[in-house]
């Protein structure tokens, strides 16, 4: 009996120094899951953090000074009037005009991985609206070293004007490090391979239905539909087709089509997404985040400084007195320019607008 009362006892004493021994195993457990899931996103922001840096310096040092990149890596005539430098001929004015356009899709970029840095601090990557800004971020960047990549071999293969082969490098360590963060937050934090163009698919048909708003999207919403469209439709006629919709003139070379493109694959892989992704926004009513006021307002930049590029550029090529010759393969015409510029004046207010007075 002293022996079963004896054995009772020690079993009531070990057991709550089992329990206790197992929240502990439990406690620890969780602690080194968070320890793991914040190193993992502490990896991730210093991965957008490098990524910001080495996409923006480039290529905002090449909209400040297009002729750097022009002259010295695609084999172009070009001048940067802010340098002091003139234009030679309407070649050069179109050359200035394409890359400062394209380079000024950069600064919805950079805002674009600062917005995932931030989220990733903050443990938010796994949010549709990171997931959609880190795919836009492949989007682009994949596309747009694509674009040098076969302007090169194409160069190679007509002997015509093309990147060389240390502008491509410089091009793929410029985007890559963007495009492999991008992969890394969908891999990590999206909801799968499937799961992610499933989503795309539905976006899709989100934007196309323009005659539904939400009560508290209401115009707003209609109006980034509206503007998201209309990035794929004149981007995709920048970046699928041979001649521009809007060109002092249209030339054959590689580096001069790809320049054109490249401001037509910007416009299609960053600007559109980021563009949807106000449009989520303002029909959750959630514009006055900080995240969507940035977003608004680098494209309120770009725009900007792209309707200026084209009142100036129009300006200088008229001052060339070009010959009809030299007009022959222009497209697009003073109608198409002054309707373009009055359309994204128009639209540069609202956005500059909801990134400065949006509230929450």
């Amino acid at each position: 009996m002293r022996a079963r009362a004896s054995g009772a006892v020690a079993r009531v004493a070990v057991a709550p120094r089992a329990r206790s021994g197992a929240r502990r195993a439990r406690a620890t457990v969780a602690r080194g899951a968070r320890e793991e899931a914040s190193a993992s996103s502490s990896s991730s922001s210093d991965a957008f953090v490098a990524s910001a840096i080495a996409l923006g310096v480039p290529n905002l040092g090449t909209l400040v000074y297009p002729t750097a990149l022009a002259s010295g890596g695609l084999g172009l005539a070009c001048a940067t009037p802010l340098f002091g430098e003139s234009f030679a001929d309407v070649e050069s004015v179109q050359h200035f005009s394409n890359l400062f356009g394209t380079e000024a899709f950069s600064i919805v970029a950079v805002t674009a991985l600062y917005a995932l840095y931030d989220a990733a601090k903050n443990d938010r990557l796994k949010s549709e609206t990171y997931q959609r800004l880190a795919l836009a971020l492949v989007l682009y960047g994949g596309s747009v070293m694509a674009a040098f990549l076969v302007a090169a071999a194409s160069a190679n293969a007509s002997g015509e004007a093309g990147p060389s082969a240390t502008t491509c490098a410089a091009v793929v360590a410029s985007f890559a490090p963007a495009c492999a963060a991008g992969v890394k937050a969908i891999r990590e934090y999206g909801p799968g391979h499937d799961e992610t163009w499933a989503r795309v698919g539905k976006d899709f048909q989100e934007a196309t239905r323009l005659g539904e708003r939400s009560e508290k999207g209401g115009y707003l919403e209609l109006f980034y539909k509206v503007s998201f469209w209309t990035s794929l439709v004149v981007g995709g006629s920048f970046a699928f087709s041979p001649l521009s919709p809007l060109a002092i003139v249209n030339e054959t070379a590689p580096s001069s089509q790809l320049i054109q493109r490249a401001f037509g694959l910007a416009t299609c892989f960053l600007l559109a997404p980021t563009q949807f992704v106000l449009l989520d926004a303002a029909k959750r009513g959630r514009l006055g985040g900080g995240t969507f006021k940035k977003l608004n307002l680098s494209i309120a930049a770009a725009i900007t400084l792209i309707d200026w590029m084209t009142i100036y550029t129009f300006g200088a090529a008229a001052s060339l007195n070009p010959t009809a010759e030299q007009m022959a393969t222009a497209s697009g015409g003073v109608y198409n320019y002054v309707g373009a510029l009055a359309v994204s004046g128009s639209i540069v207010a609202v956005y500059l607008y909801q990134g400065l007075f949006a509230k929450k």
